[in-house]
């Protein structure tokens, strides 16, 4: 009798000892799928959101109307910069133009600065549209869309808004003109004018 109570307490152990087992392996499972969904359910980390990226300079390159070749760290430092990027091939793209000009003409007397680039046309093709359109802010002529690639301009046409303090604070594409930049432009020389990193006067080309 002692020896089958013997028997019994051993096997009512080693359950006792096989159900911890089973119970703390469910447990692990358990933490480990609520470990795993809350890591899949965040996904690739991404960069903040904001004005974060610090713009690189405009490459060498044909400038029209600037009597120097502009830099966003020398001439351009503390305004506001939009630069248009097409290769005006089709009528819509004159005019995007116009409303490109439009908005310069709008900032005329700020220190808000709107250019050009040419992506993909030479300095002939480029003169030829600075005469025919009559603009008067400076164009740079990127017939190998170098420009393009060093601010990151992934289609036209292409908007990039620069801050005061040389960070990229939007990029818009083919929709650009349902975009209401005004607000946008006004709302970065308020917070150029806050931090103090706004230019006093606009460079004159």
């Amino acid at each position: 009798m002692i020896k089958q109570f013997q028997k019994d307490l051993k096997d009512s152990e080693y359950k006792r000892a096989q159900f911890k087992s089973v119970l703390f392996f469910a447990l692990g499972v358990v933490v480990f799928t609520i470990v795993a969904g809350f890591l899949f359910k965040q996904g690739p980390t991404r960069r903040p959101t904001g004005r974060s990226d610090i713009a690189y300079d405009f490459p060498a390159g044909e400038w029209f109307n600037p009597s120097v070749p502009l830099s966003l760290y020398d001439e351009l430092k503390g305004h506001v910069v939009v630069v248009l990027f097409n290769d005006f091939n089709t009528l819509s793209d004159l005019q995007d133009l116009t409303n490109f000009n439009n908005l310069s003409h709008f900032f005329n007397d700020q220190s808000v600065m709107c250019l050009v680039v040419t992506a993909g046309l030479s300095g002939s093709t480029t003169d030829s549209l600075i005469t025919q359109w009559q603009v008067d802010y400076p164009v740079l002529a990127d017939p190998d869309s170098m420009a393009m690639a060093v601010f990151g301009i992934r289609a036209l046409p292409g908007i990039l808004v620069i801050d005061t303090k040389g960070r990229v604070a939007a990029r818009y594409y083919e929709d650009w003109q349902n975009i209401a930049l005004e607000p946008v432009i006004q709302d970065l020389l308020d917070q150029g004018m806050a931090t103090h990193s706004l230019a006093n006067e606009k460079y004159v080309p």
